[in-house]
């Protein structure tokens, strides 16, 4: 890869749970995450968001505001992730694409899984109130 990929994730919250997949591709396969994926030439980055919830969820979202940019440096990709607090408006979860699975989770919940600390990181800031979109970088070679 010669420049960095632009990719949307979609952050849907019931309650003090927030709905994450687990990635059945690199990087961090087998990990859970925040659903999304990959901003294509020409689409818009809510266009991309709403057809990646599509595809990974089975669910019709509107995105409500930006939450925080992830940079992610690992296993031979370089995204820059922009993650979009949604609303789901029709459909029902199922994982699908590139997802094994989808499930809610809580803070505590979290913390037992395998999961990027940026995302936890993420969702603990939202939930102490923080409103400030947090950027951070995850490097590893």
């Amino acid at each position: 890869m010669e420049r960095p990929l632009v990719a949307v994730g979609g952050v849907i919250f019931s309650g003090k749970r927030v709905l994450l997949v687990q990635r059945s591709k690199p990087p961090n396969k087998g990990s859970w995450a925040i659903p999304g994926g990959k901003v294509e030439f020409g689409e818009t980055l809510k266009d991309a968001l709403i057809r990646e919830m599509k595809e990974e969820l089975n669910v019709n979202v509107e995105p409500k505001e930006l939450l925080g940019v992830i940079e992610i440096i690992k296993e031979g990709f370089h995204y820059v992730i922009l993650d979009f607090i949604c609303e789901i408006k029709s459909g029902e979860i199922k994982a699908g694409s590139d997802a094994l699975d989808a499930k809610f989770f809580s803070l505590e919940e979290m913390s037992k899984i395998p999961i990027s600390p940026t995302t936890i990181e993420m969702i603990r800031r939202y939930f102490e109130g923080e409103k400030i979109p947090l950027f951070i970088t995850e490097i590893s070679k």
